[in-house]
């Protein structure tokens, strides 16, 4: 495992990072919310003893 990082930045450095790299929606189609909630259900099992 790697060590955790703290970033310390001020408030003026804070407002400039999100200047630099604002946060843009995408457009969401109809239904996109819930689409894949049941999708970790459907894995195939692998029988025992297969990798």
């Amino acid at each position: 495992m790697s060590d955790v990082k703290i970033w310390y930045m001020t408030e003026e450095e804070r407002l400039a990072y999100i200047k630099k790299n604002p946060i843009v929606p995408r457009p969401r189609e109809k239904g996109d919310t819930f689409a894949d909630i049941y999708s970790y259900k459907k894995t195939k099992k692998k029988p025992k003893g297969e990798y």
